[in-house]
C-alpha cells in the first residue's frame, strides 16, 4: 500500500479503538520503551500526544523518566507553520503550552535545546514497516528534524501496530527508524 492508503487505514484503526482497548496499548507501550537502554540518554525529544488523534500516550514515558532517570532532560517541539521546521525546548513543570493550530501542545516559550544535542527521538507515526520506514501525518517535520540531529541519534517510533512488510512509495529523503516500539515487541532496524 502506499503512504496515502497507508495513513487513512491506520488513522481509522486509530480511532476505532475502545477506550479500555487505547489504555491496555499505552501501558504496553510504556513496558516495551521501560526495556530501552535509557542510562546512557542526557536528552530526550517527546512528542505530546494529540488525543484527538489517539496518539500513543508519550506522557506516561514522561512520568517515568522523570522518576527513574531524573539526569534526562525531556525536549518538546514547536513546529513554524510557515517554514516547516520544528524548534526545540526543554519540557518541565514550569514549561507554559499552548495548542497549535491542529490542536498540538506546544511551548510558548523556554529554554531552547540544540538539535546536536538530542540522543533519542521518539518519533509520532501511524505505521511502519520491516526496514524502519514509517507513515506519519505526511508533512515532513520528522524528517527534516531529524537531518539536522547528530548522525548517532536514536531514532525511536512508537506505534499500536506491528510494522508490515514494506511501504511502497518510499522518498529518498525519508529518515528510516533504529528502532519500533509496539505493546508487544522492540524492533531493531
Amino acid at each position: 500500500m502506499t503512504k496515502t492508503e497507508l495513513r487513512a487505514y491506520y488513522k481509522h484503526l486509530r480511532a476505532q479503538l475502545a477506550p479500555e482497548e487505547e489504555l491496555k496499548l499505552n501501558l504496553g507501550l510504556l513496558q516495551q520503551l521501560k526495556s530501552l537502554e535509557w542510562h546512557k540518554v542526557k536528552f530526550c525529544h517527546v512528542f505530546l500526544p494529540l488525543v484527538k488523534f489517539h496518539e500513543p500516550n508519550t506522557l506516561l514515558l514522561i512520568s517515568y523518566l522523570k522518576e527513574a532517570y531524573p539526569h534526562i532532560q525531556i525536549v518538546i517541539s514547536k513546529s513554524d507553520i510557515q517554514s516547516n521546521n520544528m524548534t526545540h525546548y526543554h519540557y518541565n513543570d514550569e514549561l507554559l503550552l499552548a495548542p497549535n493550530k491542529w490542536g498540538i501542545m506546544e511551548p510558548i516559550d523556554g529554554v531552547p535545546i540544540d538539535e546536536k544535542n538530542i540522543d533519542l527521538v521518539l518519533v509520532p507515526l501511524l505505521i511502519s514497516d520491516q526496514f524502519g520506514h514509517r507513515v506519519g501525518y505526511g508533512k515532513g517535520y520528522y524528517d527534516r528534524f531529524l537531518a539536522l540531529c547528530k548522525p548517532d541519534v536514536q531514532k525511536v517510533g512508537v506505534s499500536f501496530f506491528e510494522p508490515i512488510t514494506v511501504i511502497e512509495d518510499v522518498d529518498p529523503h525519508d529518515i528510516p527508524l533504529d528502532i519500533c516500539v509496539t505493546p508487544t515487541a522492540v524492533y531493531r532496524y
